[in-house]
């Protein structure tokens, strides 16, 4: 199978932060779409259990439990619009974000950051030329990197018999 990456590439640039949009889906179908933000991180980590037996070396793993984290910092004027959207009581309301990598001479790439909170809200204000920003953990439930779910079976409702 051949490499379609060009090396070095030359037709344009490599994916940056500039290249970064975050989408905020909110309930009854609003979104706030920006790129005031100073980051946004995420991660999904999958603990497994190792089976032992009577002998020195694993018998094999357990198919383990995902944990997904997320935290998002964006500058004042945003968080203020994010929090006026989604309006009173917005620390109960879930909410997804689609984070958009868009660079020329790539396909787009979006990974899905669903099920999110206000779980904390972090407000550190200082004298400085920095702009103030806001940092909250969205704790998600789920994350999908570029579409796709890493659980060979995904949660699904049963189907009726």
């Amino acid at each position: 199978m051949a490499n379609d990456i060009p090396y070095p590439f030359v037709a344009g640039f490599r994916h940056g932060f500039a290249s970064v949009a975050a989408e905020f889906k909110l309930p009854g179908g609003k979104t706030v779409t920006f790129r005031g933000f100073k980051g946004i991180n995420y991660t999904r980590t999958r603990d497994r259990g190792i089976i032992y037996g009577n002998h020195p070396d694993p018998l094999g793993k357990t198919r383990g439990q995902n944990s997904y984290s997320a935290d998002c910092e964006v500058y004042l004027a945003e968080f203020a619009k994010l929090v006026e959207e989604l309006g009173a009581g917005y620390g109960d309301i879930p909410f997804t974000v689609l984070v958009h990598f868009v660079e020329g001479g790539f396909a787009g790439l979006q990974d899905e950051i669903q099920g999110c909170t206000f779980d904390s809200t972090d407000a550190s204000n200082a004298q400085g030329t920095d702009g103030l920003s806001r940092k909250f953990n969205l704790n998600p439930l789920k994350i999908l990197f570029d579409g796709l779910d890493d659980v060979e079976t995904p949660l699904a409702p049963q189907q009726a018999p």
